[in-house]
């Protein structure tokens, strides 16, 4: 039998093992701005939270928010789906450690296909041109032959929010990180399209989702006739679009991804964009959109990570696409998203915390939650996401 004074000795010990697996402090990061993240980071900062003990806030809000925030020394990081354009602060560093899909979101429940859509098709239809679903630019996409990739695909383990074990299926890489198409699907489609006014929903909030897209509906159809769509992409959509759409009857407008879903949802013949995970939680049908190669793919990680792949990594860490360049397996609509930190002059306990996050994102988030639709960042774009978040001091 252990006496008192050793009983006491051995709890003592006992008690400094346990702790010893906990942070000497618990802390806690502000975070605001695109939602394009916000779906990775609400599932992945428990986990974060439980590996460390540290707690991360992120309120969303839109990438015009979040860089007006970082600007104003609001919160530790942030999170912008497109770089500053004018007033870039010092110091400041992009980390690509977000990449995914934008969804072209969809309500026709008496048609059981996914639809097919072409770039000047997407453009037609939310410029207004296009204002029913039985319209022939729709119909001619849809009665045709169609190409798909498939990609290789392999079992993952990951443990879940309690600790158990799951298995989750990822995409398979090449030894340079690019996804692995297996083969090709080919197939004649001829999709009945209903006769059904098009509600048209999009982003009113200054959002680097609403700058990508519009960045590729112009890009994807550059040298186009001035009908498709002529102005450059703005993070703000109706500043972008070829007509006044304040005065189309048939467009709405909401602030945020999740808004702009819910919309979709709401009403029968309605279409809109975001976040793949958004279209997923509200049980909206996407649509594939044709690629610069000539084939169809449809909005998953597999797809991001191939058109990503064929992009220019800048030397401030963002990344350069070319939607008319022909990249097999390439899903047009991918993007990369950066979470935003200064380089240094702040303090230093926050500082190794905002790191460490940008991190754990980068590593563990996208495989751990593959239905959030996220591509795992790999090869040399991985390599300029770690060197980037080595700036933070």
């Amino acid at each position: 039998m252990l006496s008192r004074k050793k009983l006491a000795v051995v709890v003592i010990a006992t008690s400094a093992l346990l702790g010893s697996s906990a942070p000497a402090f618990a802390d806690t990061l502000d975070g605001s701005g695109a939602t394009f993240a916000q779906p990775l980071i609400d599932a992945c900062k428990v986990d974060f939270s439980k590996d460390t003990g540290h707690t991360i806030n992120y309120t969303g809000g839109g990438s015009g928010t979040g860089r007006t925030n970082f600007s104003n020394n609001k919160g530790d990081f942030a999170g912008s789906d497109t770089a500053y354009t004018s007033a870039e602060p010092a110091g400041i560093v992009y980390a690509p450690i977000y990449a995914a899909p934008i969804a072209v979101m969809y309500n026709l429940p008496t048609v059981k296909d996914a639809i097919y859509l072409s770039p000047s098709t997407i453009a037609q239809i939310f410029s207004g041109y296009i204002t029913n679903w039985d319209d022939k630019l729709i119909a001619a996409d849809n009665e045709r032959t169609v190409k798909t990739p498939i990609f290789k695909t392999v079992k993952k383990t990951v443990k879940d929010k309690n600790g158990k074990n799951v298995t989750k299926t990822v995409p398979a890489l090449d030894k340079k990180g690019k996804p692995i198409i297996s083969s090709y699907s080919e197939k004649v489609v001829n999709i009945d399209l209903p006769k059904l006014p098009i509600t048209v929903w999009y982003r009113t909030d200054s959002s680097g989702t609403s700058g990508n897209f519009t960045a590729f509906l112009q890009g994807a159809n550059a040298g186009a006739n001035e009908r498709v769509w002529p102005k450059a992409s703005n993070n703000t959509f109706s500043n972008a679009t070829p007509n006044n759409i304040s005065t189309f009857f048939n467009f709405q407008g909401g602030s945020g991804s999740a808004a702009v879903a819910a919309g979709v949802a709401g009403k029968e013949g309605a279409i809109g964009y975001g976040e793949l995970s958004f279209a997923t939680d509200n049980k909206l049908s996407v649509a594939f959109v044709q690629n610069a190669a000539g084939e169809f793919t449809k909005p998953d990680a597999a797809g991001t990570s191939a058109f990503l792949g064929g992009g220019t990594i800048n030397a401030n860490g963002t990344v350069t696409v070319d939607y008319k360049k022909a990249i097999t397996g390439a899903y047009s609509l991918g993007t990369t998203s950066y979470a935003l930190a200064y380089s240094s002059d702040k303090d230093a306990t926050k500082q190794k915390l905002v790191a460490d996050w940008f991190t754990y994102v980068l590593d563990k988030c996208p495989g751990k939650y593959p239905e959030k639709g996220f591509a795992q960042i790999t090869g040399p774009l991985y390599d300029k996401a770690k060197s980037q978040i080595a700036k933070i001091k």
